[in-house]
């Protein structure tokens, strides 16, 4: 595997501006929309925090923890809500906070690096960090050179309608006939494409713009990333217009990109003990809890 750029030409892009990252408590979700072979369908979910992104077997026998050195998390400082500097120059945020009570719960010792986005990979495989806790798109070339988790999350899509619109689904069947508005060129497109044909698609060459059309009645639905619309809705921008229609989408094929920490291959024992921390403290609902930190509302 080269060591430069070429592993981390992306990010999963979850980044905001400051001024949109506000700490609220969350709320539970009721339902998520699931997609399968079958098409769209509608489940109610546990009373949870958080959907379980991770299949965890509680039976499966705990594996030795041999002694492990310190280990160095390597984040960059402007990727809110998921790793971003604080007032006092210490990082934060939903991955970053997550390593660290993963860290804790594994009984590892460690430590987060600063390190921008395009030194990530490098910085890894230099031996400058043992494991990248920003969100990198994985590509084979990256997954098949380092020893990666199993997700902590994976992206979702939602429905967003002006407040008071009569619209209770967001099933095809429901959203017939009805204007969808999604930008343009984006994964979000292809799901309508492959998902809504019967929906009248509005693209939009900018986020922006849609939200905009949104609110003034241009469209009758938008859709787009869950946690994105989120913060815009919580926003001065959207003037409290809209609100999200159902629940959170997975469509695997298409826009739900898992993210992972991602370590050196000769730090496979520190991926397999943040693995297993991961998987506790997804069950004692403790993920639900980071990620309610910096969330302005349910994404779910």
């Amino acid at each position: 595997m080269p060591s430069d750029n070429s592993q981390v030409q992306e990010k999963v892009d979850y980044s905001f501006g400051a001024t949109y990252l506000k700490l609220y408590v969350l709320i539970l979700a009721q339902f998520i929309i699931v997609l399968s072979a079958d098409g769209i369908a509608v489940r109610a979910a546990e009373p949870i925090s958080m959907p379980r992104f991770r299949s965890v077997d509680v039976d499966a026998p705990q594996n030795q923890r041999p002694p492990v050195a310190a280990v160095r998390l390597l984040a960059e400082s402007d990727f809110a809500p998921w790793s971003f500097t604080l007032d006092d120059g210490s990082l934060a945020g939903i991955s970053v906070d997550l390593a660290k009570a993963a860290c804790i719960d594994a009984g590892l010792t460690c430590e987060v690096v600063s390190t921008p986005f395009t030194n990530l990979v490098p910085a890894l495989l230099k031996g400058e960090g043992d494991v990248v806790v920003s969100g990198l798109r994985l590509n084979p070339g990256l997954v098949a050179g380092t020893a990666v988790t199993r997700p902590y999350y994976r992206s979702l899509g939602r429905f967003m309608i002006r407040d008071g619109i009569a619209l209770e689904t967001a099933d095809p069947r429901g959203l017939a006939g009805k204007r969808i508005g999604v930008v343009k060129g984006t994964a979000h497109e292809a799901f309508l494409l492959k998902y809504y044909g019967k929906s009248q698609l509005v693209p939009h060459n900018r986020e922006a713009d849609m939200y905009e059309a949104l609110r003034t009645g241009a469209l009758d639905v938008a859709v787009g990333d869950a946690l994105r619309m989120s913060f815009w809705m919580n926003s001065d921008g959207a003037r409290k217009c809209c609100l999200a229609l159902g629940g959170g989408v997975i469509d695997p094929e298409t826009f739900s990109r898992p993210l992972v920490y991602v370590a050196r291959l000769d730090k496979s024992a520190v991926r397999d003990r943040l693995d297993e921390a991961l998987d506790r403290l997804e069950t004692k609902g403790e993920t639900g809890k980071i990620f309610a930190r910096y969330l302005p509302a349910p994404i779910w």
